[in-house]
């Protein structure tokens, strides 16, 4: 069959049959599927239906659509399809012999209707949804095939005559009533298929049995007339079973919601049904979290019944959402009433202090793009291309632009466009797809609308790899275009485009140091060595090198004078190459911060980076390290709350908030910051003991232990329990835990020990203990000024000498006039600043009775516990892990 060998027969419909087929002519080795037509003597017919098909599926590009590879006629005139092969089951087949739970099936269920949405996205409509075309693999991966009977959404109104002639002969148990009328067909049909899927695969049944050879009439009563039945009533035998249950159970189960849910698909009238796949998928959702679905009626009572069954083992993570936004209310009247002059800080910063519950007129958030490669083995090229296009955006003065820790957030996941917009506080999203196949390129990007899911603008992009920096500029055109927001050229990225060699080099190099392990850091610098070695000019390639090495030194141990030479040397060559590269300097003030405890010189990069490029996302958190280690406690907040705003997912963002809120005394506040990183991030290092002390120094002191005790990390768990058990009288214990933690832990966190000893009100054990952290250059030193865990050391003059040794007496902030130059980032904040110090002096004379004085503060800095292991997942942005999360700027 033109230019396949046709193998064996897979399947047959009543229009085609489907063959397992190879090339014959060796162009390529690839096992497909053949679809070819059995009515010969109605080719002239199908050859026009074909040639449609081969149309509509060339578009889609979606991880659970089957792809299309090729399409022709054959020397005989016979029109055929070369499919992607898909080695499934069908959905119910596999559902069952895999036992699947209701949930299960569900979640799997949500696959199918991601793909039917992103199909009507592209205004194309299946309508011959079915289980048969639904395959699921061997990993669990949803494809849904034959779209051979497709129409465009846009050409809804055009029967044609191919439509007319074979509108009716498609499978009628899954039909919609409008279908079965001949009636024009929309995405409601598909609506109403999937309905029904939904009911079988639920209950095991279908929502009515059609005898075969029934007609027109018969079939168009059963379909329009007669009322379905809940799945709940109609659970076939042995049905529980195959679902891990009963049958009883299973009627059980199925009663209330998703009785509602797929009786709200099967309504007979189109306007009844979901307006959407997508609205479909949010009821289901909204199903499995237990939260009221919109298929049933809105009562109080109903809704009261969620709430109470969403929180059976209590209502702390409710109570700790709502303290949080009651806390932030309150947080911004203190600075409303208190601290006026910094409101107009909090404005110069950036202007970005909107919350992720209520977007702004313009915003985006770029998610990660699909590979949709055949071995999937360019994740690292989409992963680079997605931000890529988050720096090209985010210089727009006028469009607030999702950081990528967030948006990269919900990788792999399946969640609704609407929902991601909601939870990221967006107007708008950009997602899209790559397949690279050698030097070939195809890339599809779409541009949706957050509120409704309506996609504004989508394009294919087939091109040679040589042509990926301007496919970049292409689709940041027009999305700016499409958001009428004007982008700004030349943002400290690169003064020149790259060999393509060598970027995808730095590419790949990206993607393995995100990963933080030694292996791939390695491997990461070995991959940026090899693009220098293609483009010895080659700017960023030298500053992203410099990263890894930074990041090698910080996986491995204390670093020699050589490993921090080959460091400078490679920034000083990126420097020299590009003097505008923002990322050497931000690379440079990471190690000034973090190694070199050059604090001036950190702070002149930081304010290199904001003159060549203002909206360079990481400048708030840069800024916002530099007023922590100075003590600027109230300038930090503001900063970091800016830069949560643009990463309001991001543990680091929130976990920078909780420490300068904390070292400013805003202490209920902190401590529903850190219940929400505890939520949002349960894994984020040292979050539990953070918690516990919080509400140790908010006198909650058996939730604080209970806190304590449940933390995963021992360095951390027995440096809180030392100081709770403390808190609480229990000397013995306290003992023990710091006797444990001395032990364990000497030559990784004496700073650690030293709070725990200041703490306990033994200055002299604290002081020795901080000298030792000095000399082994403890990461958690920068905070010393600010750490109320060692307010018992300020009055002593050896703390003050230690000061005085680590050049922190005399801050650069205060000095460095020119943070007052930009109106929209990083002012200058001397008079908010002063009286936000004096307040939190107030604050502390406040209430300093003999009971209250030694109590701990909320603070605690995740990420300064435990070594290695601990210091790998610091809290600090400007951290050189924290510089090697961001990847943007490759170009």
């Amino acid at each position: 069959m033109g230019p396949y060998r046709v193998i064996r027969l897979l399947g047959e419909g009543g229009m085609a049959e489907v063959w397992l087929a190879e090339r014959a002519d060796g162009a390529f080795k690839r096992d497909v599927a053949l679809k070819l037509p059995v009515l010969l003597r109605l080719r002239e017919d199908l050859a026009s239906r074909f040639a449609r098909e081969r149309d509509i599926l060339a578009a889609l590009e979606h991880p659970n659509i089957a792809r299309l590879y090729d399409a022709g006629v054959s020397s005989n005139g016979l029109p055929y399809l070369a499919m992607e092969y898909v080695a499934g089951e069908p959905l119910t087949d596999w559902c069952d012999a895999h036992r699947l739970a209701i949930r299960e099936r569900v979640r799997l269920f949500l696959q199918v209707l991601d793909a039917v949405q992103y199909a009507h996205g592209q205004r194309v409509i299946h309508r011959d949804i079915k289980p048969s075309n639904i395959l699921v693999t061997d990993s669990g991966q949803v494809r849904l095939l034959d779209f051979g009977v497709a129409k465009l959404l846009a050409r809804e109104e055009e029967q044609s005559d191919l439509t007319q002639r074979y509108g009716r002969v498609l499978t009628p148990d899954y039909a919609s009533p409008e279908l079965v009328r001949g009636e024009q067909l929309g995405a409601a049909g598909d609506v109403y298929a999937l309905g029904v899927v939904l009911y079988e695969l639920l209950s095991g049944n279908r929502p009515y049995h059609l005898q075969a050879g029934v007609s027109v009439a018969q079939l168009e009563h059963a379909i329009a007339a007669v009322e379905v039945k809940r799945p709940s009533t109609r659970v076939a035998a042995g049905a529980g079973g195959k679902r891990g249950t009963t049958d009883r159970k299973l009627a059980r189960r199925l009663r209330g919601d998703l009785d509602a849910i797929v009786l709200k698909a099967l309504a007979k009238a189109p306007a009844s049904r979901y307006d959407s796949a997508a609205a479909f998928a949010d009821d289901l959702q909204r199903s499995l979290s237990v939260e009221p679905v919109e298929a049933r009626p809105d009562r109080v009572s109903y809704r009261f019944a969620k709430f109470s069954l969403r929180h059976r083992s209590g209502f702390a993570a409710t109570a700790a959402a709502i303290a949080l936004l009651v806390g932030a209310l309150g947080y911004a009247l203190i600075r409303s009433r208190g601290a006026e002059p910094l409101a107009a800080t909090t404005t110069a910063v950036s202007g970005h202090n909107e919350t992720a519950a209520a977007p702004q007129e313009k915003s985006i958030a770029v998610l990660p793009f699909i590979d949709l490669s055949v071995k999937k083995d360019q994740e690292y090229f989409s992963d680079g291309l997605s931000e890529e296009l988050i720096d090209h955006l985010v210089h727009s003065a006028d469009l607030k632009v999702i950081a990528r820790t967030s948006s990269f957030q919900f990788k792999g996941k399946n969640p609704d466009v609407r929902s991601i917009a909601r939870t990221l506080g967006v107007t708008h999203v950009l997602e899209g797809s790559v397949r690279k196949d050698g030097q070939q390129l195809r890339i599809t990007a779409q541009l949706v609308r957050g509120s409704d899911g309506v996609q504004l603008w989508s394009q294919i992009y087939d091109r040679n790899f040589v042509d990926i920096f301007k496919v970049q500029d292409e689709i940041s055109a027009k999305v700016s275009q499409a958001l009428r927001v004007a982008l700004r050229n030349g943002h400290g990225a690169g003064n020149r485009e790259p060999d393509v060699r060598a970027y995808n080099l730095v590419l790949e190099g990206n993607y393995l140091k995100t990963r933080r392990t030694l292996r791939d850091v390695e491997k990461a610098a070995q991959l940026y060595q090899q693009a220098i070695d293609i483009s010895p000019d080659y700017a960023l390639a030298w500053a992203r090198l410099a990263s890894a090495y930074l990041a090698e030194e910080f996986l491995t141990g204390p670093p020699s004078e050589d490993q921090n030479r080959r460091v400078l040397d490679a920034l000083d060559r990126a420097v020299r190459l590009d003097p505008d590269l923002v990322w050497a300097y931000y690379t440079r003030g990471g190690f000034e911060m973090s190694v070199t405890w050059n604090w001036t010189a950190a702070h002149a990069d930081a304010e290199r980076v904001r003159e060549i490029d203002p909206r360079f996302d990481l400048l708030p958190s840069a800024f916002g390290d530099l007023a922590i280690l100075f003590g600027e406690v109230e300038r930090a907040v503001a900063l970091y709350q800016d830069d949560l705003a643009r990463n309001p997912l991001d543990p680091n963002a929130l976990d920078s908030l909780g420490t300068a809120l904390c070292a400013a005394n805003h202490l209920q506040q902190c401590l529903q910051t850190r219940l929400t990183l505890m939520q949002l991030h349960p894994e984020f290092g040292g979050v539990n003991s953070s918690v516990g002390i919080a509400r140790l120094y908010l006198g909650q002191f058996a939730a604080a232990l209970t806190a304590m005790q449940g933390e995963p990390n021992e360095a951390y768990r027995l440096h809180g329990l030392a100081i709770a058990y403390s808190a609480l009288g229990r000397r013995t214990e306290s003992d023990a835990a710091l006797d444990s933690l001395t032990e364990k832990f000497a030559s990784s966190d004496a700073y650690g020990i030293a709070e725990v000893h200041a703490y306990r009100g033994e200055v002299d054990d604290a002081l020795r203990w901080l000298d030792r952290a000095y000399r082994q250059h403890d990461s958690g030193m920068p905070e010393i000024k600010v750490d109320p865990l060692l307010r018992n050391l300020h009055g002593d003059p050896r703390f003050q000498a230690l000061l005085t040794r680590m050049r922190l007496t005399d801050p650069p902030l205060a000095r460095m006039s020119r943070l007052e130059i930009s109106t929209r980032h990083l002012s200058c904040f001397t008079q908010g600043a002063k009286h936000g110090i004096e307040e939190t002096r107030r604050e502390e004379r406040i209430g300093q009775t003999p009971e209250s004085k030694n109590r701990p503060s909320a603070f605690r800095k995740s990420g300064s516990r435990g070594g290695k292991v601990a210091k790998a997942r610091s809290g600090r942005n400007y951290h050189p892990n924290g510089i090697g999360d961001r990847i943007a700027g490759s170009r």
